[in-house]
């Protein structure tokens, strides 16, 4: 084995020399790729032989430099091109939410408790992404629920507060209180740190925003977000809504596939409500949308869950690869009682960039229910339920041949409820699929 002639302490010396001459460490590590260059030259001609060597000549302060820099600082920030996501389905706000979260102490609203049980879930991903399903009016005396929904901004702040990132804005609720519901709408969800999509305050602004850029990990991500119309409201002048027109649609997935990002992302609020698959409308839109370069569909509006799937689609530019459609996320939260919209999922996957390629992987959901005991929770059904293959019960699942046996854990005997069990029931039904968080014991 040849030796190292590159003294390592000159080296360090070099890199931290080089590196103070920025602003910042970090910094300096990504807009300087020679750095990291000669990081991973060294560490791949860097053995553990050569190490074992250091050691037995005892040469401790190299061996103490090895394993700070290597295990250490370069993990740290080496160049991370992987993107987690969680996506959740319809945010809603029905009278009774409001009444229940209203707090007479301080004459306020708080909604925390509905997501405290979910929130290490929204946090745990780099992008988390909802539909918000009504209006931030402002006034008091706008407050309400269905049909023409309007919430206190303490909605905002419990949403902000579980680790959400994105609201898409572009729904058939979003214009319930008018040209200031959805104007304010959208400032209130910028002013709160979150990025909201498909309202806009005028045409113009229409023109120049309608896709939103997004850089995590060194991946640019657009999104784009449309609804199939407002529930026969006008859209108030001079405010405008991404409304799905074919040729609109087009253009805009055109548009932003030159200004090559990464990953176009398309948010639809689209389909048939309370349909548990999706029909011949939703299927063209996607198809159009995979055609015209998009990477990734995720639909809400039906208030219930419809699969997800991997398909392989060439677009119109020769591309052929995977991409991934959500059909429907359901429902996130409401005070719906109509079968399975009484819960939904916190749908998960990945997303990676290696050698210029962009990989979608790692799939998987968490079912989740919404408990009313004087107050609206979502909670994760994986820690309530679990599987059994042998272990009894009248509540039984048949997925790929086999046939599960559903149980509550004894100690969440508070939430013990057949609709959890039902609503489980039906979602398997539904995806076809186990979520990997569910124990089966």
């Amino acid at each position: 084995m040849k030796p190292i002639k590159t003294n390592f302490d000159d080296l360090c010396y070099t890199i931290i020399k080089n590196i103070q001459n920025k602003k910042s460490f970090i910094d300096r590590f990504v807009e300087f790729k020679n750095i990291i260059r000669i990081v991973k030259k060294i560490y791949i001609r860097i053995q553990i032989v050569q190490y074992v060597n250091l050691l037995q000549k005892g040469l401790f302060m190299h061996s103490i430099n090895f394993f700070f820099f290597f295990f250490i600082i370069y993990p740290l920030y080496a160049e991370k091109k992987v993107v987690s996501f969680s996506v959740v389905g319809d945010i809603m706000n029905h009278d009774l939410q409001i009444y229940t979260a209203y707090d007479p102490t301080c004459d306020c609203w708080n909604y925390k408790f509905s997501f405290e049980k979910v929130k290490p879930y929204l946090e745990e991903t780099d992008i988390t992404i909802g539909n918000l399903e009504t209006t931030l009016p402002g006034e008091r005396t706008m407050y309400s629920g269905y049909p023409q929904f309007g919430a206190p901004d303490a909605l905002i702040d419990a949403l902000s507060w579980s680790g959400f990132d994105i609201l898409t804005l572009a729904n058939n609720h979003c214009v319930d209180k008018g040209l200031k519901g959805l104007l304010r709408t959208k400032i209130v969800v910028k002013q709160k740190g979150l990025i909201p999509l498909g309202t806009f305050t005028d045409e113009e602004y229409q023109n120049k925003n309608f896709v939103s850029f997004y850089k995590k990990n060194q991946i640019v991500f657009a999104f784009l977000n449309f609804t199939y119309g407002t529930n026969g409201l006008a859209v108030p002048y001079p405010a405008m809504v991404n409304q799905i027109d074919l040729e609109e649609l087009r253009m805009q997935i055109e548009y932003t596939k030159k200004q090559n990002p990464d990953v176009i992302i398309l948010l639809l609020h689209y389909g048939k409500e309370y349909i548990t698959s999706p029909n011949l409308y939703q299927k063209l839109i996607v198809q159009l949308a995979f055609k015209e370069g998009v990477d990734i569909v995720l639909g809400g509006h039906p208030h219930v869950l419809q699969p997800f799937e991997l398909l392989k689609v060439s677009d119109k530019y020769g591309n052929e690869k995977q991409r991934l459609v959500v059909w429907s996320l359901g429902n996130f939260i409401s005070n719906q009682k109509k079968p399975n919209t009484d819960g939904g999922m916190i749908f998960q996957f990945k997303v990676k960039k290696e050698n210029q390629q962009i990989l979608i992987y790692d799939l998987d959901y968490i079912p989740v229910y919404v408990s009313f005991n004087g107050k609206h929770r979502i909670l994760p059904i994986h820690e309530y339920l679990y599987l059994s293959i042998q272990e009894p019960s009248k509540y039984v699942v048949k997925l790929n041949n086999i046939k599960y046996f559903i149980h509550f854990y004894p100690d969440k005997k508070d939430y013990h409820t057949e609709k959890m069990i039902l609503f489980f029931m039906n979602s398997l039904e539904i995806l076809k699929t186990l979520p990997k968080k569910l124990q089966i014991l």
